[in-house]
């Protein structure tokens, strides 16, 4: 048993950009997570924490911008030559009006525009990857990232590869990845299992997750709420779900519930936790309620046995 515990909560849903931004205002130096992902990432990207408030709450709403075509996005920029923070997207980024670190974006972000995509025509104006699980497992192998981080990020997109096989009858290692295996969706989980790795030796826990209902448009067509993989991870992982009837549409993501499960995150009714700190990752979609994950470093309180 470690002596800290990491405590993550999902009151309003939660996604991989919620998580690690909610990891970064905990503390985790997003240079440190940037150093990494450039032994990860092949082409462009950027990691935009910005400063975010709702409901008078504070914290991070994270903008991860990746080009999967890098020459779509290139601008004349070369990876190796870029000294911001964008990575070779300064130019895009500028574009949108993002340079700012602490200025608040929309709620449809940058990362809507870049993978803006018509559901109704079929059209896309940018092309969004495809990327089968063993790829991106081959990827990850490949990187320089450290073993402790491939570990964990293995583990999570081993969670939904094996839901995502189980909702479509395939074989695992050919499950095909849309939005989670777009390059933005994997930075989310290889940034969040190296900022992990930066908090040491942790057990990690969890709350229970809300998610909303009714259906949404995916890639596949319309699907009810949760989404078919999120119930599936469901399944074993003593996690519950609770469903808000009054919010029509997704919170939860399987990248978002991959990441608790692949992390091994128990679900402790009743927990106690005496807190150090604490950290808040805002999602992009107003549901009218706070849209974020909360992340608590501390210590496990454990009830004094009665005599």
């Amino acid at each position: 048993m470690a002596d800290k515990i990491l405590y993550i909560e999902a009151p309003d849903g939660i996604s991989g950009d919620m998580v690690l931004g909610a990891l970064i205002d905990l503390g985790i130096d997003p240079d440190v997570i940037r150093q990494e992902l450039d032994k990860f990432v092949q082409g462009e990207y950027a990691l935009l924490p910005h400063k975010f408030e709702r409901n008078g709450i504070h914290g991070i709403n994270l903008e991860v911008l990746a080009a999967d075509d890098p020459e779509e996005y290139s601008h004349g920029h070369s990876h190796e030559n870029s000294n911001d923070h964008s990575h070779g997207l300064g130019d895009l980024v500028h574009e949108f009006n993002y340079a700012q670190e602490d200025e608040v974006p929309s709620e449809h972000g940058l990362g809507d525009h870049v993978h803006e995509y018509d559901f109704f025509s079929g059209s896309s104006s940018v092309k969004y990857a495809h990327r089968l699980y063993k790829e991106i497992r081959g990827m990850i192998l490949a990187s320089g990232i450290s073993k402790t981080a491939k570990t964990y990020a293995l583990a999570i997109f081993d969670e939904i590869a094996s839901a995502e096989a189980a909702v479509h009858k395939v074989n695992k290692e050919d499950v095909g990845f849309h939005e989670v295996g777009a390059m933005d969706s994997i930075i989310d989980i290889v940034g969040t299992a190296v900022a992990i790795e930066q908090l040491g030796d942790v057990d990690i826990y969890c709350s229970a997750v809300r998610d909303g209902s009714g259906m949404i448009m995916s890639r596949h067509g319309i699907i009810p709420v949760p989404v078919p993989a999120v119930m599936e991870m469901a399944k074993g992982a003593d996690i519950p779900i609770i469903i808000e009837s009054d919010v029509k549409t997704e919170m939860v993501t399987p990248t978002g519930f991959g990441i608790i499960k692949g992390l091994r995150a128990k679900f402790e009714p009743g927990l106690g936790i005496i807190p150090e700190k604490t950290g808040y990752g805002f999602g992009k979609r107003d549901t009218g309620r706070i849209g974020a994950v909360r992340v608590t470093i501390g210590e496990k309180y454990e009830k004094p046995e009665e005599k």
